[in-house]
């Protein structure tokens, strides 16, 4: 197992440097970030200046070698428009990031994997294609315009819950629930189907015949045997989710870091921006490690080597 989990670090590490690697050719070819920060009758002298303070006068190989250089050090640059570390900025907004993510993700598995057992173990009948029907519905829908139609029907129309900002509980309904209904319709498609894979399995009809308590057939047998797959959408759905709260966070007005991120692609800050991505990019690949991990210990029929035992 030692060495499985070391080959996964070593790939996960490889994709991440790709992505940070990549990140910084692109902004940097996006154009001189002084001209969103100056205006067009700057004289170039005052330019060269600041070029040389913030370490863009120089080839964007040497750019890219000091970069990495202090990303090893735990230094990610100062933003350009602040003056301050990026890393203090970007932590400012993470509290609040956290707080709609994990109420979210919380919220999607629930739903999801309930709703998706109820669909199989009720299988052709009218609670399935309803359920099956929303799932759809809601993870075909773009994110943004859920949001809106959330907006002007609790908001607008029966002025139940605010629409923007984050300063009581009351404002995390909305966003959450936006993101929350989006994951958990792809979450409850999968259980469904792993559910049923798993309630034709020739135990299960042992276990029925057993005369064992449906109960117990779904908490002991189905849902267990069901968890792999579900739980590797799940890990896959956390990358979704974060990148998703950017743009509910940029609908509801909530003070995050993805409200942030969009400020800063705006303006073309890149410490704050190559942060940013840096940190959702370790955030997915983690996830992603994990849930390879955790593969062994929800089926001990699958070996960490790879191979069946």
């Amino acid at each position: 197992m030692t060495r499985y989990i070391l080959i996964k670090i070593l790939r996960s590490l490889f994709t991440l440097w790709i992505v940070v690697t990549a990140v910084f050719f692109v902004l940097r070819a996006s154009g001189d970030p002084l001209y969103s920060v100056f205006s067009l009758g700057t004289p170039e002298a005052t330019l060269d200046v600041f070029r040389v303070k913030w370490g863009i006068d120089k080839s964007m190989f040497e750019q890219y070698i000091i970069y990495f250089g202090d990303i090893l050090r735990g230094d990610f640059g100062t933003s350009f428009f602040d003056g301050r570390q990026a890393w203090d900025i970007v932590m400012e907004r993470i509290p609040k990031t956290l707080l709609l993510g994990g109420t979210t993700f919380s919220l999607s598995v629930i739903i999801g994997v309930a709703l998706g057992a109820v669909a199989a173990l009720n299988h052709g009948t009218f609670w399935d294609r309803g359920i099956m029907t929303a799932s759809v519905a809601s993870f075909s829908m773009p994110s943004y315009f859920l949001a809106l139609l959330l907006i002007l029907f609790f908001s607008l129309y029966l002025r139940w819950l605010p629409t923007a900002g984050a300063s009581t509980w009351w404002h995390l309904i909305l966003p959450s629930v936006t993101l929350g209904l989006t994951l958990s319709g792809s979450i409850a498609r999968f259980t469904r189907s792993a559910m049923l894979e798993v309630l034709r399995q020739p135990y299960m009809r042992t276990a029925r015949a057993k005369g064992a308590p449906r109960r117990r057939q779904v908490i002991w047998h189905a849902l267990p045997n069901a968890a792999i797959p579900t739980v590797t959408v799940i890990g896959f759905q956390l990358g979704w989710l974060i990148g998703g709260s950017v743009v509910i966070e940029t609908v509801f007005s909530w003070p995050g870091a993805g409200r942030l991120f969009i400020t800063a692609v705006g303006v073309r800050d890149f410490a704050v921006v190559q942060l940013f991505i840096l940190m959702v990019a370790s955030t997915v690949i983690t996830a992603n490690l994990l849930v390879d991990i955790l593969y062994g210990y929800l089926d001990p029929r699958i070996s960490v080597t790879g191979d069946s035992k």
